[in-house]
């Protein structure tokens, strides 16, 4: 399999695609990478990393505990047991005829590479998030799951990242979680919702841009 090395930090799109995970108990990387979400995502009760790459792994440094698991990810799939409490969130390589940039073959990921994989997600009983390039078959396969696209910066120029998840996105969870106390937390759930009322009322071309500054933010404090 080939496993490619993006980094989802310059996009600045880390935290909007942690906004969108629902609660849960144990978080699975399915192909660590970078490892640019497990990185910035608050700690579940457990965390698991896996990559093919064993030299990812041995780099990778986190704030909490990660369980790292040097192998493939079908196979971690078809043997862990899940109970539904997890949230697996997945990023494999891009589709051959996808890529955007050149790196070292370590391992190849054909298609039918990727249709096992998809097939193996759709089957788990727990809440599931994909990122990677728009492509039709992932479109075709996963025609039952939500999906929305992001326009992102990438090596000096903006490209399309499409996320398919297979739950109702709830935003609220973090605003519920994030604050020093209760009072603290309502605050923030206030100030939360007051804004999402702001930015639902803008006009589509005035949200995108208010998008765009934000994860420009975001991209600014990951460097």
């Amino acid at each position: 399999m080939y496993r490619h090395s993006r980094t989802k930090a310059a996009s600045g799109i880390c935290r909007f695609i942690i906004s969108m995970m629902p609660p849960h108990d144990t978080y699975i990387e399915t192909h660590l990478g970078s490892g640019d979400i497990m990185r910035r995502k608050p700690p579940a009760s457990n965390n698991i990393a896996i990559d093919l790459n064993l030299d990812v792994l041995r780099s990778f440094n986190c704030d909490y505990y990660v369980k790292k698991v040097n192998g493939c990810a079908h196979k971690f799939i078809k043997t862990y047991n899940f109970l539904g409490c997890e949230m697996v969130y997945c990023d494999p390589p891009y589709l051959l005829y996808n890529h955007f940039s050149v790196a070292p073959k370590r391992f190849i990921y054909k298609e039918q590479d990727h249709i096992e994989l998809l097939e193996l997600l759709k089957g788990l009983p727990c809440s599931v998030m994909i990122s990677g390039a728009p492509t039709t078959l992932y479109d075709y396969l996963l025609k039952d799951w939500g999906n929305l696209e992001l326009q992102v910066m990438s090596h000096n120029c903006v490209r399309t990242e499409k996320l398919w998840f297979n739950f109702t996105p709830d935003g609220d969870h973090w605003a519920r979680s994030a604050g020093k106390n209760t009072v603290d937390r309502q605050r923030i759930k206030r100030k939360a919702q007051s804004w999402g009322n702001i930015y639902q009322a803008l006009p589509r071309g005035e949200r995108i841009a208010v998008l765009s500054e934000v994860m420009n933010v975001e991209a600014q404090d990951a460097e």
